[in-house]
């Protein structure tokens, strides 16, 4: 900053009074006054009657004044490194620019990459999912003839829509990429020619704003493929009760497993949380750490479902448990322990415990409605039956 404001000083020194412009064939007046030849000439020709320094209105015998080579000399100098630093400006703004614009190619090129990739998982995806879909609408023979004909073209449909969006994106990047390589091969061309063009084509250059390309959000595979490959047969399940033989039994509440701190409904298909236990005989079969209960039927073998309303409940836990499992203890639901569960908790974190898969001989419904921690998670949680 210090270095510039003498050079901005020397440049007024170096100024003409007239022209405001540095000297061009400066000239000294008797009054010791510096201005250029021609503007002093100019000035006096425009006032006949005396001749006069502009600047201090000393008047003149006669219009005489002398060359001042030297000061001459100091303009040249001070012009060369004025024009010296402005091409080492331009240079720098040139070389700025161009490694901008290599950065915004290596995050296209990357970008790209990554539409790319999900491009490859969303077309393995989809095959996956038309083969699963397909065998699971086989075991269900012609009854879901219809209803797969139904998802594959939902299926085909969001594929081909979601690979239009990616490629659309692909598009729009390798349209950025080409914009950039024009700017980045015009830029290298100027650096690479400096020294051979003037400094005012240099400066005339037309260094455009950075190039910016929108795309879609990151597109999310784990989502497509959970959306499509649920357990179809159960999503469809009430379209096709009447045709399902054996029907699913009604699942009720096992009381005598429960936490003494639940209370069911008469049909033992609703249970709540209460803050005071009931007075309940103490039992092996009974949970006493966890408000926990069991369902009344228990299996070992075959494919079993059934449905849990849980209402705006902020957390519950809902699944399977071995039947041998230790109903005194407070213990982690985990396989390990005996349970298969799916949990929520602070009304939208939610995880599954799921492995390994088998474990034991026989297993129960297991449902927990968690502590009401006052009035946060009082609703009730209910086993839905379905009417056929």
């Amino acid at each position: 900053m210090a270095g510039r404001s003498r050079e901005q000083s020397l440049r007024e020194e170096l100024t003409c009074a007239i022209c405001c412009e540095l000297f061009s064939e400066p000239v000294m007046l008797e009054c010791m006054h510096h201005f250029c030849k021609g503007c002093i000439e100019g000035y006096w020709a425009r006032c006949p009657r005396t001749a006069a320094c502009p600047q201090c209105r000393r008047e003149f015998p006669s219009r005489r004044f002398r060359p001042h080579y030297l000061l001459a000399g100091l303009v040249e100098t001070v012009r060369r490194c004025s024009g010296e630093e402005r091409r080492r400006d331009t240079r720098k703004n040139l070389e700025d620019a161009l490694q901008a614009r290599r950065r915004e190619m290596e995050d296209f090129l990357r970008r790209k990459h990554t539409v790319q990739e999900d491009i490859c998982g969303l077309t393995k995806v989809s095959g996956e999912l038309h083969c699963k879909i397909r065998a699971e609408f086989i075991r269900l023979h012609q009854i879901l003839e219809e209803e797969e004909r139904a998802v594959l073209a939902a299926l085909g449909e969001e594929e081909e829509q979601s690979l239009a969006r990616l490629h659309g994106d692909v598009r729009r990047l390798e349209e950025g990429i080409s914009e950039l390589q024009r700017d980045i091969e015009h830029m290298e061309q100027t650096l690479s020619k400096m020294e051979e063009v003037s400094l005012l084509e240099v400066e005339s250059l037309d260094i455009r704003p950075s190039v910016h390309i929108e795309t879609q959000p990151a597109f999310n595979l784990e989502h497509y493929r959970d959306s499509h490959g649920g357990p179809l047969q159960y999503i469809f399940w009430r379209r096709m009760l009447r045709s399902i033989c054996p029907a699913p039994a009604a699942l009720t509440f096992d009381p005598e497993s429960a936490h003494p701190n639940l209370v069911f409904s008469r049909d033992l298909t609703a249970v709540t949380e209460k803050e005071r236990a009931r007075p309940v005989p103490r039992s092996p079969r009974r949970f006493q750490q966890c408000v926990n209960v069991l369902g009344s039927q228990m299996f070992d073998s075959g494919q079993h479902y059934w449905e849990v309303w849980v209402g705006s409940k902020t957390k519950w836990d809902l699944g399977v448990a071995a039947e041998a499992v230790d109903r005194a203890a407070k213990v982690k639901l985990c396989p390990e322990n005996g349970y298969w569960t799916l949990r929520l908790r602070n009304k939208t974190e939610y995880w599954a415990t799921a492995t390994p898969w088998v474990s034991a001989e026989r297993y129960c419904p297991f449902f927990s409605t968690c502590f009401s921690d006052g009035e946060d998670n009082v609703e009730p949680m209910r086993i839905c039956h379905l009417a056929l």
